[in-house]
């Protein structure tokens, strides 16, 4: 019997997408259009989302980068959103962080993953209102 090999990072790309589009249909249909906080927020999903299956593809060290950047940044928005949309990204970052820890990466590369992410989430929420 062959079984079917499923790639933790392929579905968290895959579930990361379900999220934006679900977050940006209920922006939509609260009608204010959101603004730049929101652009932010869904394009941030959704590149962890390509960061998280284009690291299937690399390991080296940009892969493991790549996937530590990704996982960090999911979990960023699970916790910054439980009280709205956050609790959908749980499965994204699930499989992210499965993705990551079947991975033979250096300590400090999933370090700098995780501050990156981290930078990048305060800039960015420091910047759009």
């Amino acid at each position: 019997m062959h079984v079917l090999r499923v790639h933790p990072g392929y579905a968290a790309a895959l579930c990361a997408f379900a999220v934006d589009g679900l977050y940006l249909a209920l922006i939509a249909q609260q009608g204010d259009g959101g603004g730049s906080r929101v652009a932010f927020v869904a394009a941030s999903i959704a590149t962890a989302g390509v960061a998280a299956a284009a690291a299937e593809a690399n390991t080296r060290v940009a892969g493991g980068l790549a996937a530590a950047w990704a996982t960090a940044t999911l979990w960023i928005w699970v916790v910054l959103g439980a009280l709205s949309i956050g609790i959908l990204v749980v499965p994204a970052g699930i499989f992210a962080t499965i993705a990551l820890t079947r991975r033979r990466v250096h300590p400090l590369v999933v370090a700098a993953g995780i501050v990156l992410a981290l930078l990048i989430a305060v800039a960015g929420l420091a910047w759009t209102r």
